[in-house]
């Protein structure tokens, strides 16, 4: 099954720089490299939840930020600014809870991808896998956020990567970027990438699956 062999691959070392850059839209310093700027980055934790729905297939919970802030309209995860009286997992377990009303726990909680560097913000951002035992469909959603929604895994794989024209916020101008398309929306930046690192240990997962077959 495809969560346990997750958890226990989570401990191993991960193929986060390669897989992200297979959906960057534009290059990026990575989180060694931001961590010697000055002033140093801010750092943030993201809540990539999962729901299993067969032995080998899951779905993933995203939102949609409020048109507001450089990030807003973008699909992402629920997650925020560490705050100084916690650590990562207690915030992407706080943001999750303050953003859209889910509550997870470290129960639910399974490893870590690979932490991302994103310039526009000045932002490490630090994912965390969580599992949930029961999904739900019911949100109280913030201000912060527009939409809460689950994606099936077959519609984010990396075969979906395309290049389209999106308008970027950040540098108020429009530009061709890559992302995956789905239900009216446009996965990129570092949800993209974070979301293309896990797809990687999926496929990673299915080859050895069909190896003992």
């Amino acid at each position: 099954m495809f969560i346990p062999w997750l958890s226990e691959r989570l401990e191993r070392d991960l193929p986060g720089s390669q897989a992200h850059a297979s959906i960057w839209s534009y290059p990026r310093n990575s989180v060694s490299e931001g961590l010697t700027m000055n002033p140093p980055p801010r750092h943030s934790a993201v809540a990539m939840i999962l729901n299993p729905i067969a032995k080998h297939q899951f779905e993933l919970l995203y939102i949609v930020r409020s048109s507001f802030g450089i990030h807003g309209g973008q699909v992402a995860f629920p997650g925020g600014k560490i705050e100084p009286f916690e650590n990562e997992l207690q915030c992407a377990i706080r943001e999750t809870h303050e953003e859209i009303g889910l509550q997870i726990s470290e129960i639910d909680f399974i490893g870590k991808l690979s932490p991302v560097f994103i310039p526009p913000s000045h932002m490490i951002v630090h994912p965390h896998v969580f599992v949930l035992k029961d999904k739900t469909n019911q949100f109280d959603l913030t201000e912060e956020v527009d939409l809460v929604f689950w994606i099936e895994h077959h519609q984010i794989t990396p075969d979906k990567i395309i290049v389209q024209p999106h308008y970027l916020k950040a540098f108020d101008e429009t530009r061709p970027i890559k992302g995956i398309p789905f239900n009216g929306q446009f996965l990129w930046g570092a949800s993209a990438m974070l979301t293309i690192e896990l797809m990687h240990l999926h496929q990673e997962y299915l080859f050895l699956m069909n190896e003992k077959t």
